[in-house]
Parts: structure tokens; sequence; C-alpha cells
């Protein structure tokens, strides 16, 4: 969870009053925020990520402002024409497709201020961001920047200037291996052919996304106005940045101006504060919250929340301002009125029925197939769902045309979703390599199955595996052990001859129940077991329990 840390002296300024600790622990737990550390003169606090505005103490005190009723209603935001084009070349589109852009004026970066902006900044990379692959902000000095600005894609040993904390010029290929920024985030342009780069129309660097800024435009206690770029992958989501920052650096003493994207001939002005609008039923609302509540005490929650309400009939007409991005759907509200009432006022009350709960058929299932593996000698392993495709597929010579990847993977180590559970335990039989054999271990777990016919394309599946490995580990063992799991669930699996590519030919078998293939067994081919570091022969099954009709 993010967390931020809230000054007493910084917010009292904030909010136009002293507020005290033992007040602003009682606010910030209204508004759902968990108090992590209380010192002397500060709270640290953590915030859910669902509220990115509360990156900043600007965004907690406007909110605070609301719940204790020093300011109600939506926060109004003027934005000014800067007159200032920000082009985009076309090939952009193959790296990082989306920019935005805004301007801030007349901002004074004392004190803790640029503290508290880049790490506003990086709490967005992290949230919105997706840690840069996403979304990645850019902060320079305006006047350093000579408009109209460029945003392009250029190959990589083409272009050279001196980095954010650098001394010298460094080519893009060198800030990838010899800076800390570089080395971290430099996966994400992994395979491309242009680089992305911010520039002035004097073709100086500004920034490199989403790696780093350059020198030229660093942030400095003498800096008043900022040039903001915020790139990436998804538009609405650098949009969404873009207002959270800019909303927070006017709360902080800045004026808003915008720049003009110009895609082509399609131009974006950005930022865009409009509002966005909705009607709720408040009979709805207050079956969802469990009470019922007059419309002006709905009106009030709504406003203590910093959102604009009025009636409208039966229904309520909302504005919620454009830094509210959590907010995607009508039941949204029902946690605004709620928190805007105040917890506190809701009273809990016990069910009315009484009913004892008992263990489902699945469960049932799975304690016995436990058990039993257990009577047979097998330790059980217990891996992640996330995998790794390489040894999904690569160490198991398959080709997969539709893998279930992962968009935006945290690492290169988890960057698809498991098929099978085979990989995982061949995982552990290298880690336990050096422990005593024979190594039995099985698995009862999840995996993702390709089917077309739901609007996810694949579906859980419940598996079983289960390897040995030891100097005689063969097909007639893992045979013998598939025998026994079927006549303990009192079920028929039949066998048929099958090559697998990461089995030895003519020593395994596809498993079969109604004449359809609900698994395979046999021994695990040497140059499978060589890429696992495995050094024993090893004997392996795998089959799809949802498919035995037990469940």
């Amino acid at each position: 969870m993010p967390a931020i840390t809230l000054k007493m002296s910084r917010l009292s300024a904030l909010l136009g009053r002293e507020i005290k600790i033992a007040e602003l622990i009682e606010a910030i737990r209204e508004l759902g925020l968990a108090v992590e550390e209380v010192g002397e003169d500060y709270v640290k606090a953590e915030y859910n990520p669902n509220r990115p505005d509360f990156s900043s103490v600007v965004g907690v005190a406007r909110a605070l402002q609301g719940i204790l009723g020093l300011k109600t209603g939506m926060p109004r935001y003027r934005v000014y024409d800067s007159g200032v084009k920000l082009i985009v070349d076309p090939k952009v589109s193959e790296v990082r497709p989306f920019v935005v852009s805004a301007i801030i004026k007349n901002l004074e970066l004392k004190g803790e201020v640029i503290e508290e902006i880049i790490a506003m900044q990086e709490d967005l990379h992290w949230i919105i961001g997706r840690d840069r692959r996403k979304v990645a902000i850019g902060l320079h000095d305006y006047s350093k920047v000579k408009p109209p600005v460029y945003y392009r894609a250029i190959p990589p040993d083409s272009i050279s200037f001196v980095p954010l904390g650098e001394t010298r010029k460094m080519t893009p290929i060198e800030i990838l291996k010899e800076t800390s920024t570089g080395v971290k985030y430099g996966a994400i342009l992994e395979g491309k052919k242009y680089f992305p780069f911010i520039m002035s129309s004097n073709d100086e660097v500004l920034s490199f996304p989403p790696i780093i800024n350059s020198r030229l435009t660093e942030l400095t206690p003498a800096t008043r106005d900022i040039f903001i770029d915020v790139t990436g992958t998804d538009f609405k989501a650098v949009s969404d940045a873009l207002n959270i920052l800019v909303t927070s650096l006017h709360d902080m003493g800045g004026t808003i101006y915008s720049v003009d994207v110009m895609y082509g001939n399609r131009r974006v002005t950005t930022p865009d504060l409009t509002p966005t609008r909705w009607k709720i039923n408040l009979k709805e609302q207050a079956s969802l919250i469990g009470l019922d509540i007059r419309p002006v005490h709905a009106l009030r929650a709504l406003r203590r929340m910093r959102l604009d309400a009025r009636p409208d009939g039966n229904d309520i007409e909302i504005e919620v301002p454009a830094y509210r991005v959590d907010i995607m759907h009508p039941v949204d509200f029902a946690e605004e009125i709620a928190i805007g009432i105040g917890y506190s006022q809701l009273t809990p009350i016990v069910p009315y029925t009484a009913n004892f709960g008992r263990l489902t058929r699945e469960t049932e299932v799975l304690r016995i197939l436990r058990m039993l593996m257990v009577g047979l000698g097998f330790t059980e392993a217990v891996n992640t769902t996330l995998s790794n495709k390489q040894k999904e597929y690569e160490f198991l010579g398959i080709t997969d045309p539709n893998p279930p990847d992962i968009l935006n993977p945290a690492s290169i180590e988890y960057n698809t979703l498991r098929v099978r559970l085979l990989p995982g335990l061949l995982e552990c039989l290298a880690i336990n390599k050096h422990n005593p054999l024979p190594q039995r271990f099985f698995e009862l777990g999840d995996t993702l199955q390709v089917d077309e016919s739901v609007p996810e394309k694949f579906v859980r599946k419940l598996h079983l595996c289960l390897v040995t490995s030891h100097s005689s580990a063969s097909y007639s063992e893992i045979k013998s052990i598939e025998e026994e799991i079927a006549r303990s669930l009192q079920i028929d699996i039949g066998i048929n001859a099958k090559d697998y590519p990461f089995m030895i030919p003519g020593r395994s078998v596809a498993l079969l129940k109604d004449n359809v293939e609900i698994g395979f067994m046999g021994e695990l081919h040497p140059e499978v077991l060589e890429k696992f570091k495995i050094e024993m022969p090893v004997a392996a099954l795998e089959l799809d329990v949802s498919l035995l009709g037990i469940l």
C-alpha cells in the first residue's frame, strides 16, 4: 500500500486553520486511510491505490476540507491557454503512442514543495503507471524549454544528451546500461527499433521517457514555471495522471495552462478538467448502504466528499472533478455517501437467519486427493499461478499460439499464467536436487485453459500433477500411482499411447475419461531435465480433475 507523510504545520497551512494530531487521525480514518505511524509533528498514513489523488499532501488536504466542513462541493479549476504546441511524430505509435501536456506557472518551489512533487510523481508512476510501463511523467523547468515541443521516435544510436544526475553526454544505450534508472526501467524499451524523446524546437532533449529527464530542465528552487509531459500506452491513463498532477500543483499555488497536442491534423488540448456528470437513484444507493437515507442527508454527504450534487426528482445529479479517477460506476457513490455520512453513524446488525456451513464437493474431493497423495509418499508443493513463458513452453518443447500472457508484467520471471502444473514441480525438483532421494512432489492447483466460448477466452481448470525423481524412476512406477488414484476415486481412467514433446518417445500415454483426454503421464525427456538442471530421471503425471466427473 502506498503511504504519505502528513506534517502538521504543512497540513494546517493548506487547511487554513490549525489541526491537532488527534483530530487528524480521526478525520483521515473517516476518509478510509490507515494510520501507519504517529510522530511528534506528523502522521504517516497508508491510502488505497484506488485514490491516486491522495498521492500528495494537498490531495489529502482537499478531501479533509470537506470532511471537516471547511470547504464543501466540487473544487473549480480554471485552465488558461498557453499557446504552446506539442507536435507528435507518427512513429511514436510503434513505441509509446500517447502524450499529454500542461504548463504550471507562478509556483514557488520553496520548503518541502519539490520533495512533495517528486514523491507524488513516483506514487503516480506506480499506481497509474504500472511502474512506468503504462504512464511516465516528466517535469521540466519551463524557462529552459523552447516551444514548440516535439514528441519524436528516434533510433537510439543517433542522439546524445546529459541525463539528470550526470555530468557528461550519453547515448540512450549508455543510459540504459550505466544509470540506475536505465537499468531499472530499460526492459520497457527492450526490442524497440526507435526510442521516444521529448525535444525543444532547437533539438535539445528534454526527456527520454519512460527512463529519465535531461539535466537541462532540472527543477530547482529558482524554478517558477513547470512544463509537464506525460507519455504512455493508454490515453485515459496518461490523462488521469495529468489531471491529478495539475490540480495538485494548482492547490500548491500554481496556475494551470493548457498545451495543444498535435496528432497530425488532430488537435487535443490538455489538460481537460471537465467534470463528469452522473445521475443516481437514491433508493438504490440506500439499499446498498443499508440505511433509509433522506435526500438532504445524501446531498450533504456528497458535498462533504467534494462532489457537487443537486436533486432531480427521485434522482440525484452529481458532478465529479477530473482528479477523482476512481469513480467508474454508479455503485461507487454508495461508498461516497457512506463516508460522507460517517461510518460511525452506521449500526451493525446481526443477520436474522441462522445457518450452518459445510464443505463444498470440490473441497471434499481435494481433501481426499491430498490425503491419498500424502499416503503414497508424496510431499505437497504450492506454486504460484504466475509462470514464465520460457519454462512453460520453451523448456518443454511446446509452441502455444495463444498463451495467457500478462499485459504489463512486473517481472520477466512472471510474464504469463500457467496452463499446466508440471513446470512448477520440475522447478521444485531442481531446487531440491541436493537433498536425499527419492523425491516425490504433488500439487493441486488452478490452471488457465483456452475457451473461446467465454468473453475472457480462458477458464479456470483444477489440475493434479505429481512427479517422482530417483535413479530408477519409470513409467511403471507412475502407472501404479495412477491406478491407485482411479481405485480410490472409484472412476475408470483409460490410457492411449501418445508421444509428448517433453516425454521420452514411446514412454508416455494420454489419460482418457469417456474417450476425452484429461491428462498425461510418462517419463520426462533428458533434454527437458537438462534445461531444468535436474540430474536424476523423472516420471510425471498430470490430469484435469475438473473433467473426472466427481466435482
